[in-house]
């Protein structure tokens, strides 16, 4: 039997054509919208959802072939579950060609500009969705076993902040060597080496850059690299050093031998590239000049028996995190024009128009203080203006104090704030505040709070 033709109505003009097609391109573009919109709400309501898993975070700049074999080595000795992120600062080499053909194994953004290690590391954390995070240099060539008893390491102890590997291409307490005649022997002896040994893990003052292991939490409470330093060690010393200031330990585990590959010529282009970067050197000798004391203080003193380290274990200052060595009495904002005043531990947006100045933070800075109720800016302003006509006898909230001996202290909340540098001074601001010199007996009268350290630096919005 013949099937019978389907009517259908002839469109008796070109009117009527143009019509069906806007037609069809309206629903087209509904369906587009509604789409769009379902995707948006998945993403939102995702976001704050982690896989049980390591994120990768390989930053990279003209250096596709390691990281080519850098992408190879986790692929190949890496059972445990983890997701790989590239950040490639606008190379030249064809790395978006090969990140492309990897069929989605391989989560990656290409920066339409260059923004140096530390800020493509930023962005790898943002875009992190793993319950533990490891920034790898993309010269490292991952073993067997190397992952797992990182991670064993790490949650052995809650109180271990980063964990780093050993290498022959690694400096200090990380540098290890392994007798190796040739390229296949080289995983076979480090096959042989990392089997799981609770004895190879030791506590380290600091660890190279190569690969660092830690926790999410550890992010959340110590925040983002600092971009001001961007080469190599500084990014690394100074993290480690924001870590320990927090009571977390920093661990080396000699059970993970990892190989460093590292080209002649690439020495050479480091080399060239740490003369360039001078500035990173100075920046962070400038952010940690008045460091060392206090930490050797707090060694002498069995390190967790010392006051201030105490106080952080407080419930406010575990939320707080890096945020409670950052000072208050001040304005901040964020992303958003938003400007916050910070007292008392708590962020309450300024409502009106605020003229002096706000120090700009990172998203994961501000998060930590919790939401106030708004202040008015004319109660502010009126506020601030009184306390600059007080008497400079009278010690107050926002003051700097400097003893005889050329420290300088911020007080607040009836305690006096070591101002660890010059640089924290500036960069909150407080060089501007008023000062008053008091001498030690004054100042010993005035009980110690935690002190204050520079906000990091960053050349991209976070």
């Amino acid at each position: 039997m013949r099937r019978k033709k389907r009517p259908f109505r002839r469109l008796n003009s070109n009117a009527g054509l143009r019509n069906n097609t806007e037609k069809r391109l309206e629903r087209y573009k509904l369906g587009i919208s509604q789409g769009y919109q379902q995707g948006l709400q998945a993403g939102i309501e995702s976001y704050g959802t982690f896989f049980e898993g390591t994120s990768i975070i390989i930053p990279s700049e003209n250096e596709v072939e390691s990281v080519k074999a850098c992408i190879e080595g986790i692929m190949d000795h890496t059972d445990l579950p983890y997701e790989i992120i590239v950040i490639d600062n606008n190379s030249a080499d064809g790395i978006e060609r090969y990140l492309s053909q990897l069929d989605g194994q391989v989560r990656y953004r290409i920066l339409s500009e260059s923004i140096g290690f530390t800020g493509a590391a930023n962005i790898g954390f943002m875009m992190a969705k793993g319950t533990t995070i490891l920034l790898l240099d993309n010269h490292i060539q991952p073993t067997e076993n190397w992952l797992e008893n990182l991670l064993l390491c790490l949650n052995s102890d809650a109180n271990i902040g980063i964990v780093g590997p050993v290498s022959k291409g690694l400096s200090g307490k990380q540098h290890m060597e392994l007798p190796l005649d040739d390229l296949e022997d080289k995983y076979e002896s480090a096959r042989i080496n990392n089997k799981s040994d609770s004895s190879k893990w030791h506590q380290a003052e600091r660890l190279t850059d190569g690969c660092m292991l830690f926790r999410r939490e550890l992010l959340e409470r110590v925040g983002y690299l600092d971009e001001g330093c961007q080469e190599k060690p500084f990014y690394a010393d100074d993290y480690g050093l924001r870590v320990r200031l927090q009571g977390f330990s920093l661990v080396y585990a000699r059970d993970a031998y990892v190989h460093l590959a590292e080209q002649e010529e690439e020495r050479a282009a480091l080399r060239s590239i740490e003369k360039a970067h001078h500035d990173s050197s100075l920046y962070f000798a400038n952010k940690w000049s008045g460091i060392d004391p206090v930490i050797l203080d707090m060694e002498a003193s069995a390190y967790r028996q010392c006051k201030w380290l105490q106080e952080l274990e407080t419930a406010s200052c575990q939320r707080l995190g890096e945020s409670a060595f950052y000072p208050q009495h001040l304005a901040v904002k964020g992303l958003g024009e938003t400007i916050y005043w910070i007292e008392n531990s708590v962020r309450r947006p300024i409502d009106g128009i605020w003229e002096e100045t706000a120090i700009r933070l990172s998203q994961l800075d501000l998060w930590r203080w919790a939401m106030g109720e708004p202040i008015p800016a004319e109660a502010l302003s009126a506020f601030k203006s009184s306390n600059r006509a007080k008497d400079h006898v009278a010690l107050r909230d926002g003051m700097l104090c400097e003893g005889t001996n050329g420290s300088s202290y911020y007080l607040e909340n009836g305690k006096k704030r070591a101002i660890i540098s010059r640089l924290a001074a500036e960069g909150w601001g407080l060089d501007a505040h008023q000062q008053t010199k008091l001498s030690e007996a004054e100042l010993s009268a005035i009980p110690d709070g935690l002190p204050i350290i520079a906000p990091i630096k960053l050349l991209q919005a976070l």
